[in-house]
């Protein structure tokens, strides 16, 4: 929400009261409770607003413990630095909110007692209606921050507040991919492996107010925030310690944080490019491509860790070395079916305290083990080199002819597993219709074992992002907010082996998006979503959630009443899924599977309890 504000504030008091008048409870996708939809968050965000112009933090309503920076520097919460007793009146503000998570962005322009005026960005994290975190940055001149130019910021830009509808709004994840691009092209540019950033043309970037795009800078032409990562412009440069603290679907706005230096033993090639920087980036989305950039930025030294722990990405040096890559990660799963198949649990390495689930229920090893299995007939894996995970998709043949189907997700940490997951399934398990291990191809396809070279791989939160949207258009299918998602035309989608998109049904040919279209999952609800192993390389994205029904909505078919347990590989080519293998099987809704739910997504029930949304 946008606000112009002029003169002295003084209604903090208000402002505070009015906080108690909060709607009604929500639950986000981990079960925790926001009591603060915009509109609240908005009021948290005018009371430190008041509480800065007033220079009394004591208006305040603070959480117990809650943690102060300024510029990155961690602060006890007092009237100086992070307010000063010459702020006198806010010239322009933005705004932006994340109501299911209680996250809260603004940037605005402060004008001082003597007319002078500064930057000033922050971000809050309300719980219970207080507040726990901000995060804030002041800068007060180009010294401080390299650019600054204020007579572009005298009036809040309305790209970054205009609220989107539903069935064209950017999901959470699409917007953090967007930026996740901006980054990656930085990282990248002027080198083989550069990704060109998803940008609309000719997109604005205002840096402390200092138009960077389109405008000749430092003896180069005019040239677009495109051009310029085309032309390798800003080869060399190292963004690090990337952050999106906050996500606004509704406004279609991320905020993300990052450093700014440069790659290890690169010279700069113009004086701008030694500087290094804390950077918070306001970018606008449309239709999954960067429409407008709104950016703060000042110098910090790139010897000073960051007081926030930073999201997927590079650190300081690049990314970290890998200690276990993809053949030792594949050698894991090896000796795990080995051991299954010698029915020997012993023989596989496992932590101290490696957490075991077969089917979302805990189990010591030896009872995920049975001593009819005999072969692995078909086996592909999905590897996350950086992070150590690993998803695998296998059909067992037993002694008796019968197979068995499952996916296994291990963490390898310390040289040994810490975790592993196991859905399994059997005929039977999910029903007859979705079973048919025989009509899997002979072995598994190239878009499940091929590497794709660097330059043409989605990023990591792009993989996310498409997957994502799949579950989006499962959720919002049948209604007028529905979305749809980003599915090859011959896209295949087996579940348990059986074969029931891009191929010929009933004398016709089946697509996975046609069924979405026509709302044949009117009232299915995904819910504990786990975005679970991320294979950049391959292009291949395993997720781990549940399949219930939404409360209060009447199916569309007997299949979406069904409660489960899936696991599903999506692999995606160019942005879009070309390839869906699932093991799904029965589990009630009721029963949880004690597995982090932290990822973004509706929880039990669907979104329908939310403040905005799906």
């Amino acid at each position: 929400m946008t606000r112009v504000r002029v003169g002295r504030a003084a209604t903090a008091v208000a402002a505070l009261a009015l906080l108690i008048a909060a709607p009604a409870r929500a639950q986000n996708q981990s079960g925790v409770a926001h009591a603060c939809d915009r509109a609240c968050l908005t009021r948290v965000v005018d009371t430190y607003v008041a509480a800065l112009i007033a220079n009394d933090p004591s208006r305040l309503p603070l959480a117990p413990k809650a943690k102060f920076t300024l510029n990155d520097d961690i602060l006890a919460f007092n009237a100086g630095p992070l307010f000063w007793d010459q702020a006198a009146s806010v010239q322009a503000r933005i705004d932006i909110a994340n109501p299911r998570l209680g996250d809260t962005g603004t940037q605005m322009v402060v004008t001082n007692a003597d007319g002078s005026q500064v930057i000033y960005a922050f971000r809050l994290k309300v719980k219970d209606s207080r507040i726990a975190e901000v995060e804030a940055m002041l800068i007060r001149n180009a010294a401080e921050g390299g650019l600054f130019d204020l007579k572009t910021l005298q009036k809040p830009n309305p790209n970054f507040t205009m609220p989107i509808r539903p069935a064209e709004q950017d999901s959470y994840y699409d917007l953090i991919a967007a930026a996740e691009g901006y980054w990656r092209a930085f990282n990248t540019n002027g080198t083989p492996e550069y990704r060109p950033a998803a940008f609309w043309p000719h997109v604005p970037r205002l840096e402390n107010g200092f138009k960077t795009t389109d405008v000749a800078l430092q003896g180069t032409p005019a040239m677009s925030a495109a051009e310029q990562f085309d032309g390798g412009f800003h080869a060399g440069r190292n963004i690090w310690d990337v952050r999106y603290p906050v996500v606004d679907e509704e406004y279609g706005v991320v905020m993300s944080v990052a450093r700014f230096g440069l790659k290890t033993g690169v010279k700069p090639n113009r004086p701008a490019q030694a500087a290094t920087r804390l950077v918070a980036e306001f970018f606008a989305v449309r239709k999954g491509e960067i429409f407008d950039i709104q950016a703060v930025m000042v110098n910090r030294d790139e010897k000073l860790a960051s007081s926030w722990a930073p999201d997927y990405g590079p650190t300081r040096g690049g990314w970290a070395p890998i200690a276990c890559n993809r053949a030792c990660l594949t050698g894991f799963v090896d000796a795990y079916y080995q051991a299954l198949l010698a029915n020997n649990p012993a023989a596989l390495p496992q932590a101290a305290k490696a957490r075991i689930t077969l089917n979302g229920r805990q189990s010591p090893l030896a009872s995920t083990f049975w001593p009819a299995a005999k072969a692995v007939r078909w086996r592909f894996d999905a590897v996350n080199e950086r992070l150590g995970d690993t998803g695998t998709l296998v059909v067992v043949t037993n002694d008796d002819g019968s197979e068995t189907m499952e996916v296994v997700r291990l963490k390898v940490a310390g040289g040994a597993i810490a975790e592993m997951e196991i859905v399994r399934c059997n005929k039977g398990d999910a029903g007859e219709q979705w079973w048919g291990p025989e009509q899997l191809d002979p072995k598994p396809s190239a878009f499940l074992t091929l590497s794709i070279p660097p330059a043409e791989r989605d990023s990591y939160y792009g993989l996310v992002a498409v997957a994502d949207g799949y579950f989006r258009a499962f959720q919002t299918n049948g209604s007028p907010d529905y979305h749809r998602a980003d599915l090859q035309p011959d896209t295949r989608r087996f579940e348990n082996g059986a074969q029931f998109t891009g191929n010929i049904r009933n004398g016709v040919y089946t697509t996975a998006q046609d069924g979405f279209d026509r709302g044949r999952f009117v009232g299915r609800n995904l819910w504990d979503r786990r975005y679970a192993v991320v294979d950049e390389t391959r292009g291949i994205v395993l997720v781990i959630l549940r399949f219930g029904k939404v409360d209060g909505v009447q199916n569309a078919a007997s299949v979406t009443s069904i409660d489960r347990l899936v696991a599903e590989f999506f692999t995606v080519k160019s942005g879009k899924i070309q390839e869906v293998q699932a093991v799904m099987m029965n589990r009630p809704d009721a029963e949880p599977t004690g597995w982090d739910t932290r990822w973004y997504g509706p929880g039990p029930g669907g979104w329908r309890r939310m403040p905005t949304g799906q």
